[in-house]
């Protein structure tokens, strides 16, 4: 584009996550949400198996103590199961670009984030990891982690611009 010429506002595309007159909007394309959707019913399969890797999603209680902390994880770990589930629900329902409130928001963000936590843990992800080598085997899955990390940056980006809401209230 020759320098001096604004970039036309309609020619772009619409932010991955933007506010709404009735709330907010997670604008994802096509192959966007297959993924989501793919990984989505990975975790759920791995919740189901009760699978190493979503070790994460169930924090220790109790560090120095293995049978308090078991005792715990017995007490409460269907609970947080269900609660995961039940925020899968909420982000497979509004998946296709429907306006949610921030509640709705707020599910999309602890699914992405539970989902790029677990992929995270199976590909053992650090912060000094060098760059990943395209013949990687894993490649195309530390592509999907980057995408949940970028979702879940724009997410909580859209959350905190427009601050917590009262009871009842949408963001202007």
């Amino acid at each position: 584009m020759p320098r001096g010429i604004p970039w036309p506002s309609r020619w772009l595309p619409p932010p991955l996550v933007e506010v709404v007159p009735d709330g907010y909007r997670v604008n994802l394309g096509r192959l966007e949400r297959l993924v989501l959707q793919q990984t989505f019913d990975d975790l759920r399969v791995l919740l189901a198996d009760h699978d190493p890797a979503t070790r994460r999603l169930f924090p220790t209680a109790y560090v120095d103590d293995a049978k308090r902390d078991a005792e715990y994880q017995e007490l409460v770990g269907d609970d947080l199961a269900r609660s995961q589930l039940d925020a899968l629900d909420t982000v497979e329902r509004s998946i296709d670009g429907s306006v949610v409130g921030r509640d709705e928001l707020e599910q999309w963000m602890r699914s992405v984030n539970a989902v790029r936590l677990v992929i995270g843990t199976q590909l053992d992800i650090s912060e000094d990891m060098e760059r990943i080598d395209p013949s990687d085997p894993d490649y195309a899955r530390f592509g999907v982690y980057e995408f949940l990390s970028n979702l879940l940056a724009w997410i909580i980006a859209t959350l905190f611009e427009t601050g917590p809401q009262p009871t009842g209230e949408t963001p202007a």
